[in-house]
């Protein structure tokens, strides 16, 4: 019964890379883009870089928490895919359908994995009682 858990920390550990990979991809898609292209606001566009940067690195360390089962890892990608269940639903109303539900699909799955993938107490770094 002991592989269940683990399999629940990879599925989750993968899905939050797939993130983090995809952050770090939309990133270097703005950077060419604002390199290659006349920027209107390019404080905006900058600190939107930077944020889609820092995130891909916090899911990305988080991932490595699933892998290794620890709890660093949970509460970032909690909160990120509440985020993005959030970002899901105004996509939804504002008529992009597929990538609404597509994000919202995604997110989901990744916030119960999350959720299921409950830390082993033996790899608790802490102190004991």
């Amino acid at each position: 019964m002991s592989l269940i858990p683990r399999k629940v920390h990879l599925i989750a550990a993968n899905l939050v890379r797939i993130e983090a990979a995809f952050l770090a991809s939309l990133g270097i898609y703005l950077v060419v883009r604002t390199l290659s292209s006349e920027v209107q606001e390019l404080d905006a566009v900058i600190a939107e870089i930077v944020f889609l940067f820092v995130g891909s690195a916090g899911l990305f360390f988080a991932g490595r928490g699933f892998s290794q089962q620890r709890y660093y890892g949970r509460g970032a990608t909690v909160l990120a895919n509440l985020i993005a269940i959030g970002v899901a639903y105004y996509m939804i109303d504002g008529e992009r359908d597929l990538l609404g539900f597509t994000l919202g699909i995604f997110a989901l799955a990744t916030l119960i994995a999350a959720i299921a993938a409950v830390p082993n107490p033996s790899n608790h770094q802490g102190t004991t009682s």
